[in-house]
């Protein structure tokens, strides 16, 4: 028997420009078009005492949600001798005011003094303050699935298995863009099926959704479903690459909304990393100078992903613009649709979907918030032969003001793991067998200057279920989650520095005091 598929026959798709603020991007001043109002920003302290960020000078009353038209015209770059797509500004586009993440821009950021304030004060450790109706233990919380293709059914399994060990929780509604997939949630979970996710959000009977959609429709859709008053976890990265600007208003949304948002880095939630970052946090090894790890794997599985339906095409069973978003507007091919990892418009490569499980880790157990600056290397270096555009090398140093770096690396040419380690003044901390590092490490061996080794034994888990019992908790509890929205937005810009490094060949930098991205 069908599922019952709701709003599926004889009614228009709706684009998310309807209800989302919609970007465009220039690469090569990376200009996000929005309608801003004038403002300055400014700071009297040093950037090394800055750990938020100041709101503009003049920012009177709440930032209202404008829509924005993508800039028309197309550009083309390279890497690795590949032709990309790009946005670019020319003198037809409509007049709009711009804000760029240039050396030049002089726009600031979209936020209201009060708002921008919240989000501020929650990166320097004011109280997290959540509201929303506060779930007892015996009400049943109602989940909703954005997306529910390799990650999202991932999730949805993750739920069923908590479900079945006792957790008080049930699948309320799916939502895809493949009607496919959809029919195939929904048969499985017993859900309504929604083919907008609008419409999975104005239902009274969820109260969380899960984001697990391609990276730039995730901010989108989270803040559409904040503002609709649900909790919120989604998938990393935050956002895409280029998505700064809308990724700081997500965390000022919640914030300013009160929402609880758990960003799905689950390696926050490893046991092994809980016991690094109180050795850390201790002093075992003194102040920390120097990170250095990598990511490695053995093949390209990870963008080139099976094509479901090779005969898929645009109409009543996908919806091709709401896959696409505020990205360009390209012609539908399979290949994108499905394999949407290779290309630049909607994700980075090892920068954004590996290094986020590496990377995160050691922000939480070092307890950094926004780098200085960052220098990102790399190419297509192994994987030549197909319409790759997204580096498969991909590197990454990133200097922070309390004076330390962090170097990483990655690669898919083998999966043979080098040793990381944390090293301080007093000591070096490695870390044997990550292997997957979503689901911690071997042992932790502690190398002090003066003294004996140790080494702690360490268990490997399940921390995607963890992950998600430590949002549902806090759901419940209207805590602060182990990877709350602010979190979520340090990892983010540190990714997005690198990443817009390699592309433009430049260092990119931090200003402090704009809480921005130069490059």
């Amino acid at each position: 028997m069908r599922p019952a598929i709701r709003a599926m026959e004889g009614d228009p798709f709706i684009h998310p420009a309807e209800v989302s603020p919609q970007l465009s991007f220039d690469t090569s001043a990376f200009r996000t078009v929005w309608k801003p109002r004038e403002g300055r920003g400014g700071s009297d302290r040093p950037a090394h005492q800055r750990e938020g960020c100041r709101p503009p000078a003049s920012f009177p009353g709440r930032f209202p949600i404008r829509h924005a038209s993508i800039v028309p015209g197309l550009a083309r770059r390279t890497l690795g001798g590949k032709s990309l797509h790009v946005m670019r500004h020319d003198a037809s586009s409509p007049q709009t005011h711009t804000e760029t993440t240039s050396a030049t821009r002089r726009t600031p950021s979209p936020f209201s003094r009060r708002s921008f304030f919240l989000t501020s004060a929650a990166a320097i450790g004011f109280p997290f303050v959540a509201r929303g109706r506060v779930l007892g233990a015996n009400d049943r919380i109602g989940v909703g699935f954005i997306g529910v293709g390799g990650r999202g059914g991932s999730h949805v399994a993750t739920l069923r298995k908590l479900i079945e060990s006792g957790e008080n929780l049930r699948v309320a509604a799916v939502n895809d863009v493949f009607r496919y997939r959809l029919e195939q949630a929904a048969a499985s979970t017993g859900a309504a099926a929604f083919r907008r996710h609008q419409e999975l959000l104005a239902r009274p009977d969820v109260d969380v959704v899960c984001i697990a959609t391609p990276d730039r429709l995730h901010v989108p859709q989270a803040i559409d479903a904040i503002q609709a008053g649900k909790d919120v976890y989604c998938e990393k990265p935050m956002g895409h690459w280029t998505q700064f600007a809308v990724s700081k208003r997500f965390a000022e949304e919640t914030v300013r909304l009160g929402r609880v948002v758990q960003i799905g880095n689950q390696g926050n939630s490893s046991p092994a990393w809980q016991k690094v970052k109180e050795l850390v946090r201790q002093g075992a090894v003194g102040r920390v100078q120097l990170v250095n790890a990598g990511f490695f794997r053995n093949g390209d599985w990870g963008e080139r992903m099976p094509i479901a339906d090779p005969e898929a095409k645009p109409g009543p069973d996908l919806d091709w613009d709401a896959f696409l978003g505020d990205a360009p507007k390209v012609p539908f091919s399979v290949q994108r649709f499905f394999s949407w990892r290779k290309y630049l418009d909607y994700a980075g490569g090892p920068c954004t979907d590996l290094l986020p499980h590496l990377f995160t880790p050691f922000v939480s157990a070092i307890g950094l918030k926004f780098p200085s600056r960052a220098v990102g290397s790399g190419g297509i270096f192994k994987y030549t032969t197909y319409d790759r555009e997204v580096p498969d090398t991909f590197n990454m140093c990133l200097d922070y003001p309390e004076k330390l770096s962090v170097v990483i690396v990655s690669t898919l040419a083998n999966d043979y793991v080098t040793e990381p380690a944390i090293h301080g003044d007093e000591g070096t901390l490695t870390l044997q067998n990550p292997g997957e590092w979503n689901v911690g490490i071997d042992s932790i061996t502690l190398i002090p200057r003066k003294g004996e080794r140790q080494v702690f034994p360490m268990k490997k888990a399940d921390t995607t279920a963890a992950h998600w019992l430590d949002f549902l908790r806090c759901v419940r509890t209207r805590e602060k989650p182990v990877s709350d929205v602010q979190f979520g937005l340090h990892v983010q810009a540190a990714l997005n520095m690198a990443m817009l490094s390699l592309l433009k060949d430049k260092v990119a930098k931090f200003d402090f005091a704009k809480c921005d991205i130069e490059i």
